[in-house]
């Protein structure tokens, strides 16, 4: 669950129809929509003849809308979706350069035609004809597509309809242990057991910036004299972390310059992939040393809103997430010098023992992760020094999920830490930079294809047994219990069940049930 309009993409399907009638949520994505569409829509698509174009102008910097006329007048049978839906592709794919980030174009549409087109009252059937489609249309035009859903009943019986089909067709590219390996973590996530602890990487996909490339961002934004630049660039990250620390509060006359660049460098308006199949995972907590706001945001959108720890009070009952190195919302909070580092076990011992503690109690799932961060050595140390020593060796506290095979990893967390790299061997030193970046955009995207599959395998809700207009995409056995759960909820009440009736009719609204 999502909200398009705040999901990084190439392109995004905008539903219309022939008389290019724009939905008032739609103007989020820019006030003047309705009259960019209508002066960007050609005779042949208010005839009817063209089903698919794109907004111009529009900001190349910002996901292209794609105009697609969608059927409105109930005439959704299979091949009217597939036209529909590679009319949207084949004008996205003349539309949309390559990205430079990812192997494949990345384009987004949502549950459309469930407004005012033809799939109103026959949403089941129509969910599964869509997915049916994409991934048609996928695997011929080798592009990645996304459905993207806001509603929960849609969701749930989306996720269920690609766990039946086989997971070699749903998620084709994933090995064997790799697909075991998503189903377990999945169920594991299901149970209330997998907290996910996140890094970097996990922003990547949105456009925020590597460590080096923080660093190179901010080393702009002050003036080094040419005889200090090779010193500069001889020191470890943390050490050219502090002299820009200084250099910005000389340099721009405030010590809270260097925060708000750090801020502004990483704070991103949508958030990727990764970070919106992570906030699908039933988890009470999350932990991460990233400073945006990204997770946050696609928490929200999936319906799952989170307090972050620790400049939020937390309430009870509430899931959370805990910002180890600062957030974007308090620049002075950020953790980026040596001095920060060392300054940080005398400032937030009672955060590191709520990982060490889940550390101990959880299944921890370390995404987009640096396994160097001297901070997660200290913490992992803490929690094995806390343990019997027959039990420290072969305590397993989490798995690892990487973008390539590193045996030295291997061999340094083996007992503790499960590593899956989504791809083989890393490029080796020295490779061109064209090589390395398309190593890694090829492996990240596996990435986000394995955690796809695990959020599917991990989705605990069937909201969609009761919920209105869904009934065509249940199985017959399905619709069976559907019927008798219906003749229930029909029953008559009384004073001496009442008790008893709060419960049953509790379960039926987390079944789908409308008042």
């Amino acid at each position: 669950m999502a909200d398009i309009l705040n999901l990084r993409c190439d392109a995004w399907l905008l539903p219309t129809d022939a008389s290019v009638r724009i939905e008032q949520h739609w103007l989020k994505a820019h006030p003047e929509i309705r009259k960019l569409a209508s002066g960007s829509s050609s005779a042949e698509f208010r005839e009817g003849v063209a089903l698919a174009e794109p907004i111009r102008p529009w900001d190349p910097s910002e996901p292209l809308p794609i105009l697609t006329a969608v059927p409105v007048d109930g005439g959704w049978g299979p091949a009217v979706v597939v036209e529909r839906l590679e009319a949207f592709v084949a004008s996205a794919m003349s539309a949309v350069p390559d990205p430079d980030n990812r192997p494949y174009r990345l384009l987004a549409l949502p549950f459309f035609g469930t407004a005012g087109g033809g799939a109103g009252n026959h949403l089941g059937a129509a969910l599964r004809t869509i997915l049916d489609a994409c991934s048609q249309l996928a695997g011929t035009y080798r592009v990645d597509l996304v459905l993207v859903l806001r509603d929960r009943a849609a969701f749930s019986l989306a996720q269920k309809l690609r766990r039946e089909v086989s997971s070699d067709s749903s998620w084709p590219s994933l090995g064997d242990r790799l697909h075991e390996k998503a189903e377990s973590l999945g169920q594991e996530a299901r149970s209330g057991h997998l907290v996910p602890f996140f890094g970097a990487g996990v922003s990547v996909s949105a456009g925020a910036p590597s460590w080096s490339r923080l660093l190179d961002k901010l080393r702009s934004g002050v003036h080094l004299k040419a005889a200090e630049e090779a010193a500069f660039k001889a020191l470890g990250a943390l050490d050219q972390a502090g002299v820009l620390e200084q250099l910005y509060a000389d340099q721009h006359g405030s010590p809270e310059a260097f925060g708000k660049a750090v801020a502004g460098a990483v704070d991103l308006p949508r958030y990727g992939l990764a970070p919106a199949l992570l906030a699908t995972l039933p988890s009470a907590g999350a932990i991460t040393l990233n400073y945006d706001r990204l997770f946050e945001t696609a928490c929200e959108d999936a319906q799952k809103p989170r307090t972050v720890l620790p400049e939020n009070v937390p309430a009870v009952g509430n899931d959370w997430l805990l910002k180890l190195h600062g957030s974007v919302t308090q620049p002075d909070s950020i953790v980026l010098t040596r001095d920060d580092y060392l300054g940080y076990n005398s400032n937030r011992d009672a955060l590191s023992a709520l990982v060490k503690a889940h550390l101990l109690t959880h299944h921890l799932l370390f995404v987009g992760f640096g396994l160097a961060d001297d901070h997660f050595h200290e913490i992992v140390h803490d929690v094995r020094r806390a343990l019997p020593h027959d039990v420290s060796k072969n305590h397993q506290m989490g798995t690892v999920l990487s973008l390539f095979h590193e045996p030295l990893q291997n061999l340094v967390w083996e007992g503790r830490l499960d590593i899956l790299p989504m791809s083989g061997s890393a490029p080796a030193t020295g490779s061109a930079q064209a090589s390395v970046q398309t190593a890694v955009a090829t492996a990240g995207r596996e990435l986000e294809i394995f955690l796809d599959m695990m959020a599917a395998y991990a989705t605990d809700n069937h909201s969609y047994l009761l919920a209105p207009a869904y009934n065509r995409g249940l199985t017959k056995a399905e619709d069976d219990l559907r019927q008798q759960l219906l003749v229930l909820s029909r029953h008559e009440r009384s004073v001496d069940t009442a008790e008893v009736w709060s419960v049953i009719d509790a379960a039926l609204e987390e079944l789908g049930m409308q008042a």
